[in-house]
C-alpha cells in the first residue's frame, strides 16, 4: 500500500508539473507562409501580447494583440487579399484571436476604417458596423455618444454630459479663457482655484461618474506658474516653479504633502533633480503598446516605436487625450475617439472649438 501511494502521488506531481509546463507563458517566435504572404508571429510574455508582422508584394504590415498566451502556434491559418488598382488589404483569419483588416491606401498604411471607397466596399460587413449615433443636443453642443463622460469648459465652469448627467457646473465668478491648472487623476478632474491671482490654495474635485463637486482646502500656498507632470491612481503630483518644490495630492482626501522630486518613467520611479523638472517640463511615461503622434495634421498608429506607422486620420487639430489604448482628437469642431480594433467614433460637435480648444475639453 505504501508503494502504491508513493505511485500515485509520485504521478500526481509529474502531472502538476506537465501542466505547469503546457500553460506557462512563454516568448517565442514563428515564421511562416500563408496564400503568398510570409508571417512572423512572436508572443512577449511580459508585456503579455501577439505580435505579427505580414509581408506581401514587398509591403509588410504589423498588427499587435494584447491577450495571455494560446496553447498553439501558427495562429492564423488564412490570409484573405482584397484589391483596388494598388491597394490592398490583408485580412488575417485565425481561430483563436481577433484580427483587423491590414491596407494600403495611396502608398500609406492606412487603418481599414479610413481607406479609400471602393477598397471599403469589398471589407466584410463585420469589420465596419458602426455604432448608431445619437443625435441630442445641449448647450448647442451636438452629441453623438455617451459612452464616455465629458467635462466642457465654459470659461467658468464646466458642461458636465455622460449617460447619466447632463448639467452645468459653474466655479468661477469671472470668465477664464486660459485656465491650464486642470488635470486628472483616475476617478476626478482636479482644478486649481482661478478665484485667486498669483497663488491658490485651494482645489476643487470633480467626480467623474457623477459629476459632484468637492472642494480642498490646502496646506500651503502654490503658485499659477506651476504645473502636472502626472497622476497615479489618484494621487496628483505638482511642480512648483516658483518655489522650486514638488508635491503629492491625495485626490481622494486632500491631503498635500512635499516630496523629494521624482518622475515615473516607463512605471519606474526615478529620482530627479527639481532644475531638470523645472526647466524641461518632464512628464510621466507609462508602458504601453500603443503609440499615437501626430505629424503635421495626420494622426498615426505606431506599436512600441516599431518602424511601421499606419495612418488613423486626417485633417486632425489636435490630440486631446490618450488614455490605455484609446485616442481622443479633435477635427476642427469635432471630436473623436479612435480605438485600434474598431476604428473612429464621433462623439460631439460644437462651434466654439472653432476658436478655442486648448484646455477646454476632459474626457474620461
Amino acid at each position: 500500500m505504501k508503494k502504491l501511494k508513493i505511485f500515485q502521488i509520485t504521478i500526481i506531481v509529474l502531472f502538476i508539473i506537465f501542466i505547469f509546463f503546457l500553460f506557462r507563458s512563454v516568448d517565442y517566435t514563428e515564421e511562416y507562409t500563408i496564400d503568398d504572404v510570409k508571417i512572423v508571429e512572436s508572443y512577449n510574455k511580459e508585456r503579455k501580447h501577439y505580435y505579427f508582422t505580414l509581408t506581401y508584394h514587398d509591403i509588410t504590415f504589423d498588427y499587435l494583440y494584447e491577450s495571455k498566451m494560446e496553447q498553439q502556434r501558427t495562429l492564423i491559418n488564412e490570409v484573405e487579399i482584397i484589391e483596388d488598382d494598388e491597394n490592398f488589404c490583408l485580412i488575417p483569419k485565425g481561430d483563436s484571436l481577433e484580427f483587423i483588416p491590414l491596407c494600403i491606401d495611396n502608398n500609406k498604411v492606412t487603418h481599414y476604417t479610413k481607406v479609400n471607397d471602393q477598397l471599403k466596399e469589398q471589407i466584410p460587413d463585420e469589420y465596419l458596423n458602426a455604432s448608431k449615433e445619437l443625435d441630442e443636443e445641449y448647450e448647442g453642443i451636438n452629441i453623438y455618444n455617451k459612452d464616455y463622460t465629458y467635462l466642457l469648459w465654459n470659461y467658468n465652469g464646466f458642461y458636465y454630459i455622460n449617460e447619466e448627467y447632463t448639467e452645468e457646473l459653474t466655479l468661477f465668478d469671472q470668465e477664464l479663457y486660459n485656465a491650464n491648472l486642470i488635470t486628472y487623476t483616475e476617478d476626478y478632474l482636479i482644478v486649481a482655484d482661478y478665484d485667486e491671482e498669483y497663488t491658490f490654495n485651494k482645489f476643487y474635485r470633480i467626480a467623474f461618474k457623477d459629476g459632484k463637486i468637492k472642494e480642498f482646502n490646502l496646506n500651503r500656498d502654490i503658485y499659477f506658474d506651476s504645473y502636472f507632470p502626472g497622476y497615479v491612481k489618484n494621487k496628483l503630483y505638482i511642480v512648483d516653479n516658483k518655489e522650486k518644490e514638488m508635491y503629492e495630492f491625495n485626490a481622494k482626501n486632500g491631503d498635500l504633502e512635499k516630496i523629494k522630486p521624482k518622475m515615473l518613467n516607463n512605471d519606474e520611479w526615478e529620482n530627479v533633480g527639481i532644475k531638470s523638472l523645472i526647466s524641461q517640463n518632464k512628464k510621466f511615461s507609462k508602458k504601453t503598446n500603443y503609440e499615437y503622434n501626430l505629424d503635421g495634421d495626420i494622426l498615426y498608429l505606431n506599436y512600441q516605436g516599431k518602424e511601421n506607422n499606419t495612418v488613423i486620420d486626417d485633417e486632425v487639430t489636435s490630440i486631446v487625450r490618450i488614455k490605455d489604448n484609446l485616442i481622443f482628437y479633435l477635427k476642427t469642431d469635432t471630436l473623436y475617439a479612435f480605438d485600434p480594433l474598431k476604428g473612429s467614433t464621433k462623439l460631439l460637435k460644437y462651434f466654439e472649438w472653432n476658436f478655442n480648444y486648448e484646455n477646454m475639453i476632459y474626457i474620461n
